[in-house]
C-alpha cells in the first residue's frame, strides 16, 4: 500500500506541475487578449472619427482576427487542462482497480500534448497577426 502511495504523490506532483505550466500560459494569453481588445476598442472609436478609415479599418480588421485566434488559443488549452486532469485522475485509480484500461490513459496524454501544441500554433499565428497590425498602424504595409 506504501508503495501505490508513493506512486499517487509522484503522479500528482508531475501533474501539479503541468497545471501550474498551464496556469502560466493562461496568464500570457489573457494579457495577449486583454491587450488586444482594448486595442480594438481604441481602433473602433479612433475609426468613426477618423478620415483615415481604410488604414483603421485593416488594423481593426486584423486585431479581431487576433482576438479570434487567441480565444481558439484558449479553448485548446482548456482541452488539453480536461485531457491532463483526466489523465491524473485515471492514473490514480488505475493505481487502486484494474478496471480502467491504460491504453486508453495513454490517449488522454497524446490529446492533451496534441491540444497544447495546437494552442502554441494559435499563440505564434497572434504574434503574427501582430506584427502586420503594428505593420499596418505604422503604415509599413500599405
Amino acid at each position: 500500500m506504501l508503495s501505490k502511495l508513493d506512486g499517487i504523490v509522484e503522479l500528482i506532483t508531475g501533474s501539479l506541475v503541468l497545471f501550474s505550466s498551464i496556469g502560466i500560459f493562461v496568464l500570457t494569453l489573457n494579457a495577449r487578449y486583454t491587450h488586444a481588445i482594448g486595442r480594438v476598442r481604441d481602433i473602433y472609436d479612433e475609426l468613426k472619427i477618423s478620415q483615415n478609415g481604410k488604414k483603421l479599418e485593416r488594423e481593426l480588421n486584423t486585431m479581431v482576427y487576433r482576438c479570434q485566434v487567441l480565444k481558439w488559443s484558449f479553448g485548446l488549452l482548456l482541452c488539453s487542462a480536461i485531457s491532463s486532469g483526466v489523465f491524473m485522475l485515471g492514473s490514480i485509480a488505475l493505481r487502486f482497480t484494474d478496471q480502467i484500461n491504460a491504453e486508453i490513459l495513454i490517449l488522454f496524454v497524446v490529446f492533451s500534448v496534441l491540444f497544447i501544441f495546437s494552442s502554441m500554433v494559435c499563440l505564434f499565428i497572434d504574434v503574427l497577426a501582430s506584427l502586420r497590425a503594428t505593420m499596418i498602424h505604422i503604415e509599413r504595409v500599405k
